[in-house]
């Protein structure tokens, strides 16, 4: 069966098959082991979504070959559970978002007033630089260059690059272009709302697998800055918090690397982390003030330590 991301114009039947596949997904990761007949069910009352047994069977299949999500049936349970692979459900619920806001679109959501009364966005320039989506993702499939000018907040000029796109990242509600520059052998990041006049020229790009071990570095850090750290490989980060702070880590992990073991009589447990400390990981702990107390190792523990103690002084 071909979804909408294998077409370019999607239907409404595509969008309403990929509403059903989240669901499914959805429902499993949060109840493992319910039976065919429970999903069905579930999915019925909760979801607003009805489907035959032979409708789930195709779905799951579905959800294995095209998004690499595995559903297993457990026979001591008689029921359906979700096989571990967090990067490809992460991966998928954000397309499964994506969609539905292209479904938004699609059907003309143009009763503003009622959009200022339902919707509360945060920021209006998180949406900033997203008219490049199409452009640049047609150039990366297409394996072609592409160039821009990319402009300089602090300096209010814009410079003109010519790059191999590789891939998009998104981070902290932005979105970055992962490129190489022409003459140049590192992997670079673009925050694309600064960048204009893209055009995708007729050369050949550099291919993506030729960079498969730098975009890597990606994995072990929080962000997008894999050089500034002092680590030259992960190290395991042990964290103190409070089980009311772990609750909403495991709901919102800082990092993927991230374990959160509960602490007896309700009170404090231990969070651990694998990965090379940047400045965006110390913003990260920061951010979570008393609830938490950095154990080691203890060269991190120091840092963060100075930073809480010259914040201190700040305020005498």
């Amino acid at each position: 069966m071909e979804i909408l991301f294998l077409k370019e114009t999607p239907t409404m039947a595509d969008y309403k098959i990929l509403k059903r596949l989240n669901c499914i997904a959805q429902l499993i990761k949060a109840n493992p082991n319910f039976s065919k007949k429970e999903i069905i069910h579930r999915l019925r009352q909760d979801y607003d979504v009805d489907l035959t047994e032979r409708t789930f069977e195709r779905d799951k299949n579905i959800l294995e070959v095209d998004f690499g999500i595995v559903i297993t049936y457990n026979h001591k349970t008689r029921g359906y559970t979700l096989e571990e692979n967090e990067e490809a459900l992460s991966q998928f619920f954000k397309f499964a978002q994506f969609a539905a806001m292209a479904e938004l679109y699609e059907n003309g959501f143009k009763d503003y007033k009622s959009f200022q009364k339902w919707v509360l966005p945060e920021d209006t320039t998180n949406f900033s630089g997203v008219q490049h989506f199409k452009k640049l993702i047609q150039a990366i499939a297409a394996n072609h260059k592409i160039s821009f000018l990319k402009e300089n907040y602090y300096g209010a000029t814009n410079k003109p690059y010519i790059v191999s796109p590789l891939c998009l990242k998104e981070y902290a509600n932005r979105w970055y272009l992962i490129a190489v520059v022409d003459g140049e052998s590192e992997i670079k990041n673009f925050g694309i709302d600064r960048l204009s006049q893209i055009e995708i020229k007729n050369i050949k790009s550099l291919q993506l697998d030729d960079f498969q071990k730098q975009l890597k570095q990606y994995d072990d850090v929080v962000g997008l800055n894999y050089t500034e750290s002092k680590s030259k490989s992960p190290e395991k980060i042990v964290i103190k918090a409070h089980n009311n702070q772990i609750k909403y880590l495991r709901s919102l992990p800082i990092h993927k690397s991230q374990i959160c073991i509960n602490g007896i009589d309700n009170q404090w447990g231990q969070v651990t982390y694998v990965l090379k400390p940047n400045y965006e990981f110390e913003i990260q702990i920061l951010k979570l003030g008393n609830m938490v107390e950095v154990l080691e190792p203890i060269w991190f523990r120091e840092k963060i330590k100075k930073h809480i103690s010259e914040m201190y002084h700040l305020y005498k």
